[in-house]
């Protein structure tokens, strides 16, 4: 299962944000910024590796890399 699988069709509400930070399934879960009332941006550690996503209304949620 792909980790925007667990997450739902549009960005995160400050309480799913707080859900997905008290859950056993990840290691992590942290926002580039305080939460809001809509969350566009999150990063989820998961066996220990880092997965930024991103969510857009033209991909939904995605890896968030870019070249640096």
């Amino acid at each position: 299962m792909a980790l925007s699988d667990v997450l739902p069709d549009r960005p995160l509400t400050s309480e799913e944000v707080e859900e997905l930070q008290d859950s056993d399934a990840f290691e992590e879960v942290t926002t580039p910024e305080t939460p809001g009332p809509m969350t566009e941006r999150v990063t989820i550690t998961k066996d220990g590796t880092e997965h930024m996503l991103h969510f857009n209304q033209a991909n939904g949620w995605h890896s968030h890399e870019h070249d640096h």
